[in-house]
């Protein structure tokens, strides 16, 4: 790579080399199916909804997007060596997310700590005690050999890596004015929740997601970039897709999958949301909420421009009646 000043690449390119090396140990290879015959096997469907509620955790307690990388890659590469069932899919997603939670926050110094167990089990409504949760990160680790500091290569870290790279050979600005790093990660996010992504390498699925969204972002550049500039940010884009030894079916096949994702993605947020909220509460709050059973559901009709309506009061005297007396009026009690 010939572009960009020396000192500035060298690093980032070490540290690409270490993740290329590193990346096929944390590889997942899915075999699930569409459909289970007798519903004791774990579908795609299934995979891609823990993986959706992994993301809604994150959300929730605000963890940076490594934790849901991290969650998802633990998930996927369980579900590769152990044939689970689905009624522990709740529990694993559970397990793999604060195992994430706790690998991520206990190495970085900035940043919210990690969630409690008993919250992220009442949260997430997975039905599991401390025991059961204890018990399935125990087995997480000793299957795929987790150890503590020692986080998974995923995509996310060759996203960053592709990112740092492409800014500093930028030199047009051509990257940085079509690439928004708040969508780049968002859709990231919704890639690795879909299971048509899962086998794919984790440095390819990043260098698409970069190609994509130049390739969007490009043509509504105003005032349009110079040729030369555009040409050389894509020249460098193979350059990484040589640097990680991608095949150029690879590349397509993982470019095909990730559009077609982010296209029902697209599609599926134009739609209303129909999902029923459900509200938990405990005994203690429902005593102390105001009954509603007894409140009036309709308001009488106000007339705009007939006689106001009158009002029904009973025999006895109120503060309100006592206002509107001509004693009250008059100043003498």
């Amino acid at each position: 790579m010939d572009q960009g000043p020396p000192d500035a690449l060298q690093p980032l390119l070490q540290q690409l080399k270490e993740a290329c090396v590193l990346e096929h140990k944390y590889k997942p290879n899915l075999q699930l199916p569409t459909v289970s015959d007798g519903g004791s096997e774990v579908t795609v469907g299934i995979r891609d909804g823990s993986a959706h509620v992994l993301r809604c955790l994150k959300v929730w307690y605000d963890m940076p997007s490594e934790v849901l990388f991290v969650a998802i890659n633990l998930m996927d590469r369980f579900l590769t060596k152990v044939k689970a069932r689905p009624k522990h899919m709740a529990c694993l997603s559970v397990a793999s997310f604060q195992l994430a939670a706790q690998f991520v926050c206990g190495v970085r110094t900035e940043g919210p700590p990690a969630p409690e167990p008993s919250d992220v089990a009442s949260i997430s409504q997975c039905k599991c005690t401390m025991g059961d949760l204890a018990r399935m990160q125990g087995i997480i680790k000793k299957k795929l050999g987790t150890q503590f500091g020692l986080l998974p290569i995923t995509a996310a870290d060759f996203l960053r890596i592709f990112h740092a790279l492409f800014l500093a050979v930028d030199e047009g600005q051509v990257y940085a004015r079509c690439v928004n790093p708040n969508e780049l990660w968002q859709r990231l996010e919704i890639v690795a929740c879909d299971a048509a992504c899962a086998n794919f390498r984790a440095s390819e699925i990043a260098l698409v997601m970069i190609c994509t969204l130049m390739d969007t972002g490009v043509a509504h550049l105003q005032p349009a970039p110079p040729g030369h500039a555009v040409l050389s940010v894509v020249s460098f884009a193979g350059q990484l897709q040589q640097f990680c030894r991608i095949p150029e079916s690879s590349f397509s096949a993982c470019h095909q999958a990730v559009l077609a994702i982010i296209a029902q993605y697209n599609a599926q947020s134009q739609l209303p949301h129909r999902q029923r909220l459900v509200w938990r509460l405990s005994q203690r709050t429902l005593r102390y909420l105001r009954p509603t059973d007894k409140l009036v559901k309709t308001l009488p009709t106000i007339s705009e421009h007939g006689q106001p309506i009158p009002r029904s009061r009973s025999g006895s005297s109120s503060s309100e009646d006592s206002w509107e007396s001509d004693d009250w009026v008059n100043g003498t009690v």
